[in-house]
């Protein structure tokens, strides 16, 4: 390029790409512009600079002053939009003349002129191009409107005259349509285009849609590129264009001539300056045609011509603005003569689909959504323009285009071959696409034969194979097995809370049992089966309908293409969750970490990593046809099926934290009380409501100040965790390390019953030996495995029930200690203890219990022997399942039954010979520089919503970081130099989302910190913060207990495809890898955080090693320095813990005072005999009380909206209470009720009676 030197990209999407692309293969550079929905999209990170549009998204790529700006501040010559937003308006381009900046197209004044379809079809007279029959420009009011639709004759099209893309269109069959719609074309231009101006046109309702490139160097000469079939449209959108015309090719085709001669002829008339288009409606029996409109721009198909033609559109675009910057007209007319030349006839066919996220189910509306997994499948021949890669997010902001899907072949018929193995071939995971639609249009018989006109598609029937998603219900999620055990990290088990109803529902239906289907919990969705399909509804009670008839449970059901299934409310208090097991699953949702599984607390997996809601659309395998393919309805009889009830007996293991941790009155306690689950029971853990331990030591050492703490280790499922005095079960999203003891784990085959707690529910735990628990989950096998059996014979007989009391609970409780064996300290070795954590785990545990990155550093080089191990019958290839490696310990996770505990030991056992004395090694790690911000708007909004929603104050408040000073005897300053001087070395990464604790590897630098009481509801991505004796950074929004202390870059790209990552490792740090943190502004961090979004972020990150025998002298060295700190530490803490003791006494008492009326004044409350109650339906938490009292109520009303289970619950007054008056609200936000507990009273009696 002689002067075009730098261009900056005015557009996003696909077209971006395409145009930075062609400007690099010229050596120009780029310039994008982008607004923050689109931070990661393609073209920001093809740039060679990206540049923020400020304001809303939706008139970003419209602001014009903005982007002017932005083009001279980067020294820009030239700007091009392409197509859409800017590119066809004038004053645009005038305002970049007159900055001294080229614009890539047309002139304005060219533009204008053809930016009215009144005036372009003026034009095209004075050209001597037929038009099509209409108004001679616009139209004044609608009698004239109906008295030149009667000249010209009916049907007629009233168009916008500003209009495009098809918007500002109506058809008009009659008089009276001509009469009603004309206000609403007006509307609609003067809305959407900002000109009221309307003219009418004849209708040909069988014509086609045939366009001719052109490209011109506004000195007088243009040439054509042939023509494109552009007739399948909805909703006057192009779908599918082809390229020739096949109309053309096989009807008429001395029409390529004709139509490109005019289109030249018209260009030229014009001078027109770059590429643009030409339009004409054919007649689909005569052939005769007539210009619509001239599109000055590039259009969205043009690649289809540059295949066909061999031609670079943008690249000449590109030429001739370099030519009218350098001071010419532009590229010489003997060059494009010679174009000419060549470009007489097209050199085979091209196809072009237009992949849309667009719901087929509901008349193709945009369906915005994640992307989660992107696979072209590509021949010879293949183009794909396309913007999207997985984890990009389609906006409701702009067009749903996500690509152009082009293949060039020789013939039409192969290219239509080629492309119907593309479309089907190609697999987008998401939001619904219209793909299935295309390959559905390019197997008709209509588009193979070339015979499809503009109408084409409002006849086209298109049946999908799929389920519309209605309504989600309660909570719907997509579950398989076994979820994802071997990532760890924090991101969750997953898979189904119940695997063995889970498994008997895809038994049912002929699946295999990892198949997945639906978890359905409390109430259920409302689903319109598109396609037919074979489905199973297995669980406890619940109501379901087929249309207006009931659907069995626990039986095989047929479902015909049309017909609606309604699941409604789980109708029983003996569980809570149903499975919908769907024949062949959901081909469409996509797998990560080889599942298919949702873990909707951390936001990954399933469908769009959500519960289901309205809008959504599951792709189903396709159904056998006829249904007799599989054999019969079958049902499972209940004496067959797991048994259900509102007290569990849940068979449990001792450990891995039990005997020093709880007094011996404690264990009695914990097996012998009838616990009760609260309404803080989720997928995530399941809080249990009874007696408090009086525990066996008075705190938890280096853990913390309670005695439930402990250093942090890794958490087996199902353990029982105590987090203080209050214990969690812990099911299948719990976090995988932390800081508070399990006192014993549920065993394995009893993990699908605390799948069915719901609040109110009670159970008993039974302590068993490990015989046992192989013996019941041998049991559990056994039962899924003769059902499976039984329902191919039909034969039911020899089944049974799993689930109830069984007589060995009626023994004497067993005593096998959780503690399976222990090595004693030697000369460079420390202790070790294995801990048995149910019949799957054990806790590798080094030392006696304090912070020792000696124990953590051999606690990873155990971690990595065993990983790297690959022969012998114990490695991950054969029954190790996964670690977890935190602080001193390592958490091993097996198969027991292909694995006996005791081999496992001896296995260990010798494994610490050969691993020997450690202090002197090195470690190899990684050294990761991060920027800090002490200071910013998001911890400020975090703390203060705590303030607001959860506890007003307290010694950590306002200011978290503050408290850490004070806590620690240090001044602001000295505690922001420690966070800047401290290397802090990665001792876990997990809990929840890989977040990093960290310990400082300096001693001196080890501060003191209580958790917060209670713990965030939120945290923002990126904070870092500091808990008892760790630094931790959390790496997506979610709850946490740390105190707030600044905010840095989050290590978590959940998809892999950010810098630093990768699909098969989402996360950055790694045990031992140290971080250090420099300060950065304000400014420079949400710069920083903006080129993070992008996926364009570099870490700052270097090989390095831990050196053990230079941190051990460290520690010897300065020993006597930390016992000084440590001693202000303790006295400092002791102060501050009896403030916060004062001011949480304050606030308890301050809540109790506030409380609702007492039972007693209820009572009396309800002897009016004009009053009524509206009792909770379920334990919950109040969230929203939506109601005030002497409000009259209205049937159906929102009143209360409760939580239980992380599930919203909607609580709406039934007809009896329609116009009553509210008496009393009885609760208030934040309260913990009861189910049947009293919500309102209510009373027929006005204020002024009572």
């Amino acid at each position: 390029m002689e002067s075009l030197k730098v261009v900056l990209i005015a557009n996003r999407g696909e077209i971006a790409v395409r145009l930075i692309e062609a400007a690099h293969q010229l050596n120009i550079k780029t310039v994008a512009v982008f607004s923050e929905t689109d931070s990661i999209s393609a073209h920001v990170s093809l740039a060679d600079k990206a540049c923020l549009l400020q304001g809303p998204a939706t008139t970003a790529y419209l602001d014009i002053d903005q982007i002017i700006s932005i083009a001279k501040e980067n020294g820009v010559d030239a700007v091009i939009p392409g197509y859409g937003f800017l590119s066809e308006n004038p004053d645009f381009v005038r305002r970049l003349t007159t900055n001294g900046i080229a614009f890539v197209g047309p002139s304005a004044d060219v533009i204008e002129a053809l930016g009215l379809k009144h005036t372009a079809r003026q034009c095209a007279i004075e050209a001597s191009l037929a038009i099509v029959p209409g108004s001679a420009g616009l139209v004044i009011d609608q009698e004239e409107a109906v008295n030149i639709a009667d000249k010209i004759g009916f049907p007629v099209m009233l168009k916008a005259t500003a209009g495009g893309g098809g918007m500002g269109l109506l058809t008009c069959e009659t008089v009276d349509e001509v009469r009603s719609s004309f206000k609403s074309v007006q509307s609609r231009g003067s809305t959407l285009f900002k000109n009221p101006g309307v003219f009418i046109e004849k209708y040909y309702p069988r014509s086609h849609h045939i366009e001719v490139q052109v490209f011109g160097n506004g000195s007088g000469k243009a040439v054509s590129f042939g023509e494109r079939e552009c007739s399948i449209q909805r909703r006057h959108q192009k779908v599918i264009e082809e390229c020739p015309s096949p109309f053309v090719e096989n009807k008429f085709p001395h029409l390529r001539e004709e139509l490109t001669t005019s289109a030249v002829r018209f260009a030229e008339h014009l001078n027109y300056a770059s590429a643009g288009t030409v339009e004409f409606l054919v007649d689909d029996d005569t052939g005769e045609y007539f210009f619509l409109e001239m599109n000055t721009r590039l259009q969205v198909e043009h690649g289809i011509t540059e295949m066909c033609y061999g031609v670079d559109l943008v690249e000449l675009m590109y030429r001739q603005a370099d030519a009218q910057l350098s001071g010419r007209a532009g590229i010489a007319a003997s060059e494009l003569g010679r174009l000419q030349e060549s470009s007489l006839q097209p050199r085979g066919h091209a196809i072009e689909l237009r992949v849309c996220a667009e719901n087929p189910a509901r008349d193709f509306v945009p369906s915005p959504g994640t992307l989660m997994e992107v696979d072209w499948h590509m021949l010879p021949g293949t183009r794909i323009d396309t913007w999207v890669r997985p984890g990009i997010s389609i906006s409701p902001n702009y067009d749903p285009l996500i690509a152009k899907i082009m293949h060039f072949s020789t013939t039409r018929e192969q290219a239509i071959r080629d492309m119907v193995q593309i479309a089907s071939k190609t697999v987008l995971s998401g939001p619904p696409t219209n793909l299935d639609f295309l390959l559905a249009v390019l197997n008709s018989p209509s588009f193979q034969s070339g015979n499809t006109i503009t109408t084409f598609l409002e006849s086209f029937k298109f049946a999908p194979a799929a389920i519309d998603v209605v309504s989600g219900g309660a909570k719907t999620l997509v579950q398989d097995l076994p979820g994802r055990p071997t990532i760890g990290r924090g991101f969750g088990h997953s898979g189904p809370m119940d695997s063995v109803t889970f498994r008997a529902a895809n038994k049912l239906v002929g699946n295999p049992d990892n198949t997945e289907g639906l978890e359905i919990t409390l109430s259920g969705p409302d689903l319109k089966f598109l396609g037919d399909a074979v489905i199973a509804l297995c669980g406890p009670p619940v109501d379901a309908t087929l249309d207006d008839s009931s659907v069995p449970l626990w039986t095989r059901v047929y479902v015909r293409a049309g017909q609606r299934l309604i699941i409604g409310k789980i109708n029983s208090s003996t569980g809570c969750r149903a499975y919908l097991a769907v024949l062949g699953g959901f081909p469409s949702v996509p797998k990560w970490f080889g599942s298919k599984s949702t873990s909707p607390d951390i936001g990954i997996g399933g469908y769009q990593n959500r519960a289901l809601k309205s809008g959504d659309y599951l792709s189903l395998a396709p159904c056998p046809s006829p249904f007799t393919l599989i054999s019969g309805t079958v049902s499972i009889p209940e004496s067959a099926r797991p048994q259900y009830t509102a007290h569990w007996d849940v068979q449990v293991m001792g450990g891995p934290y039990e005997e020093g941790y709880l007094t011996p009155d404690d264990i009695d306690m914990i097996y012998s009380y009838n616990w009760k689950v609260s309404h803080n029971a989720a997928r995530g853990g399941i809080r249990l409501i009874g007696p408090r331990p009086q525990w066996a030591r008075p705190d938890g050492g280096d853990g913390g100040s309670h005695p439930s703490n402990v250093i942090e280790w890794g958490y087996p499922l199902g353990g029982l965790n105590w987090t203080g005095d209050e214990p969690v079960l812990f099911p299948v999203d719990c976090p995988n390390f932390g800081g508070f003891i399990c006192s014993l784990t549920v065993i394995s085959a009893d993990l699908w019953k605390i799948g069915q707690l719901q609040p109110g529910s009670t159970l008993t735990f039974h302590r068993v030996s490990l015989t046992t628990a192989l013996d019941s989950r041998r049991q559990v096998d056994n039962y899924l495995t003769s059902l499976g059996q039984a329902i191919i014979s039909q034969d039911f007989v020899n089944v049974t029930a799993i689930g109830g009391v069984l007589d060995r609970y009626t023994g004497s409780r067993c005593t096998d200690p959780a503690i399976v064996r222990r090595l004693d300290a030697s000369d460079g070795t420390p202790s070790v203890t294995y801990r048995q954590g149910g019949d799957n785990y054990l806790l590798v545990e080094y030392g006696y219990g304090t912070f020792d990155l000696n124990h953590k550093c051999r606690a990873t080089t155990l971690d990595r022997a065993l990983r790297t191990a690959t022969n012998g019958e114990i490695t991950f290839q054969t029954w190790l399942i996964n670690t977890v490696g935190c602080g001193s310990s390592l958490q091993i996770y097996y198969d027991s039954l292909q694995l006996p505990q005791a081999r496992l030991l001896d296995y260990l056992t010798s494994l610490e010979c050969k691993l020997g004395d450690i202090r002197t090694m090195k470690l190899s790690n990684r050294t990761f520089s991060l920027p800090f911000v002490f200071d910013h708007p998001s911890l400020t909004a975090a703390t203060e919503r705590y303030m607001a929603n959860q506890r007003p104050y307290a010694s950590y408040l306002p200011d978290n970081f503050d408290f850490v000073a004070r806590n620690n005897g240090i001044s602001r300053e000295q505690l922001k130099s420690i966070f800047l001087k401290a290397e802090f070395v990665v001792v876990g990464v997990g809990f929840v989302m890989a977040l990093p604790q960290c310990l400082p590897a300096d001693p001196r630098h080890r501060l003191r910190s209580p958790k917060m009481n209670p713990s965030r509801t939120f945290t923002p991505a990126g904070a870092v913060s500091w808990g008892g004796s760790c630094m931790a950074l959390y790496n997506a929004d979610g709850p946490g207990g740390y105190m707030l202390t600044g905010l840095t870059i989050p290590g978590v790209d959940v998809l892999g495809l950010k810098k630093g990552f990768s699909p098969d490792r989402p996360w950055l740090f790694e045990d031992m890898d140290i971080i250090k943190f420099h300060e950065v502004t304000r400014e420079e961090y949400e710069e920083e955080l903006a080129v993070w979004k992008s996926g364009r972020y570099q870490y700052k990150m270097t090989d390095t090693e831990f050196n053990m025998a230079e941190h051990n002298a460290l520690l010897e060295s300065t020993k006597q320095e930390v016992q000084t700190i440590q001693e202000r530490q303790n006295v400092l803490e002791k102060e501050m813990l009896e403030t916060e003791r004062a001011l949480l006494n304050k606030w308890v008492e301050a809540k109790a005072a506030s409380e609702t009326p007492s039972d007693d004044q209820v009572e009396k409350m309800l002897q009016d005999p004009d009053a009524d109650i509206l009792e909770s339906p379920i334990s919950a938490n109040v969230w929203k009380v939506l109601v005030h009292e002497n409000e009259e109520l209205q049937a159906d009303q929102l009143v209360v909206v409760l939580e239980a289970m992380k599930l919203e619950i909607s609580i709406r007054v039934d007809s009896r209470f329609d116009h009553c008056r509210v008496k009393k609200v009885l609760v208030k936000p934040g309260d913990t009720i009861e189910g049947g507990s009293p919500l309102l009273i209510s009373t027929r009696k006005t204020p002024i009676d009572q």
